[in-house]
């Protein structure tokens, strides 16, 4: 079962499902996804240590990505405060600057510790990796079931914005209700993608907190 999703998976999991997927097969909208990057989990001590990275990838990291990334989920918050036009431009520039970064990464990263950063990935996005669309694809998402996902995270979107539930009670319920759209052998497709438990917990990625590349 997955573990529940911190706040800035959540808020990209809810701003992309009208924008996302409410678009035609190949939509632009998937941008967002750059929110929780490779980049800004490479940058967290403990995905270093559990890759192995070593000092000379360390400074290599840091020469060519920087310091860029390290206001990325502290600025997540005024997306909502976008125009839908304005919103469309600041994921379409955040794709390309995550595409950019990814390649970098690659070539820093063997292979297996790009496999483990992808698994990590998915765990700490939780139930909102299904937004993603190679997952998607992978997993087999039907069109109705994508359509069950955009009213589930719209809901959840608008009881955030009342103001009346818990966000780690309402990030559970999420992550239950998403798993029971899912057929069993999407479930074991997902946790296969999840691999090995990663500690969630140990991360930083709620806004301008100390990063480990600094």
């Amino acid at each position: 079962m997955f573990r529940p999703i911190c706040a800035v998976a959540l808020l990209a999991a809810s701003l992309v499902a009208n924008q996302a997927w409410a678009q035609p097969e190949g939509g632009r909208g998937a941008g967002m996804w750059g929110m929780i990057s490779r980049g800004m989990l490479l940058r967290q001590e403990a995905v270093q240590s559990e890759l192995g990275i070593t000092a000379e990838q360390r400074e290599k990291f840091r020469a060519e990505v920087g310091d860029r990334l390290r206001d990325a989920a502290a600025g997540a918050g005024g997306f909502r405060d976008l125009s839908p036009e304005e919103r469309r431009q600041r994921m379409e520039e955040r794709r390309a600057q995550v595409a950019e970064e990814d390649g970098k990464i690659a070539g820093i990263l063997t292979d297996a510790q790009k496999a483990r950063l992808e698994q990590i990935r998915v765990q700490v996005l939780g139930a909102g990796i299904l937004m993603d669309p190679t997952i998607s694809e992978q997993l087999g998402i039907t069109a109705d079931q994508r359509e069950e996902f955009r009213s589930l995270f719209q809901e959840m979107r608008d009881e955030g914005q009342s103001g009346d539930s818990d966000p780690a009670n309402r990030r559970e319920r999420m992550t239950a209700k998403a798993m029971e759209i899912l057929t069993p052998d999407q479930k074991s497709k997902l946790e296969a993608l999840r691999g090995p438990a990663f500690d969630v917990s140990s991360l930083q990625l709620r806004g301008r907190r100390r990063a480990a590349a600094n």
